[in-house]
């Protein structure tokens, strides 16, 4: 993949063909201003300890390290991950789900994993761009590019597009605080029209999203603050 970026959050390209898992590599590093890529991961991770499903040289493996843990940098990424699905995939109905998944027409298409280590930060994403087949525990849940515009697509520009639209929102993150984010997010977060279920399995809908990036949801006419979980299409 290239390696020119026109980014003030990246000093250090790292690209590898084969790792267990590109956070791993990236938090033993122990420096902010890292991107690490990857061809494949050995042991790639989701949320709750779930394993992100990471064949070779057919989708994006990536993971950025910043400074300063907070627990809202994974919705800063939604949006900028939003922005790049959308990118490519115009006209589709790309939607965040909180706390760190992207959807196309429900289906997961981007996951974003942000694990910390002492005063660093690393940002882990996974975007499904040429994958065709999935296995059954996935096929129902998960969805790449090529298989909504039946297209391929270069992982390098995929790549670029990630990196620019994250280094755009998190300097207006750092310059302009959470508001920024907290809008977008409930323009392309609140998931109208689908069913959504709790962790415990009660149908929900979403309502807002506060400045602690915490989720504001209705069960059965009840307000409920989510900090952590997540919430199901159903």
């Amino acid at each position: 993949m290239g390696k020119d970026f026109d980014s003030g959050f990246i000093n250090e390209y790292i690209e590898l063909d084969e790792v267990d898992s590109t956070n791993r590599f990236a938090l033993d590093a122990g420096k902010a201003g890292l991107l690490v890529t990857a061809r494949s991961q050995s042991l790639g991770r989701g949320t709750r300890g779930r394993t992100w499903f990471s064949p070779s040289g057919t989708n994006l493996y990536l993971t950025l390290t910043v400074g300063k843990p907070d627990q809202r940098f994974s919705l800063v990424a939604g949006v900028a991950l939003r922005e790049t699905v959308s990118f490519f995939l115009p006209g589709s109905d790309v939607s965040i789900k909180w706390p760190n998944d992207i959807v196309v027409s429900g289906q997961k298409v981007c996951g974003i994993l942000c694990e910390s280590k002492g005063s660093i930060t690393a940002i882990g994403i996974g975007v499904n761009v040429n994958q065709s087949a999935w296995p059954d525990d996935l096929k129902d849940r998960a969805i790449s590019f090529a298989q909504v515009s039946t297209k391929q697509y270069e992982l390098t520009q995929v790549l670029k597009q990630a990196v620019f639209h994250i280094d755009q929102w998190f300097t207006l993150f750092c310059q302009k605080g959470f508001a920024p984010v907290r809008q977008r997010f409930i323009e392309f977060g609140l998931l109208d029209g689908y069913k959504l279920l709790t962790d415990e399995g009660h149908e929900c809908t979403i309502v807002d999203l506060n400045m602690e990036g915490h989720l504001l949801i209705n069960v059965s006419g009840r307000l409920k603050t989510l900090s952590s979980g997540s919430i199901q299409i159903a």
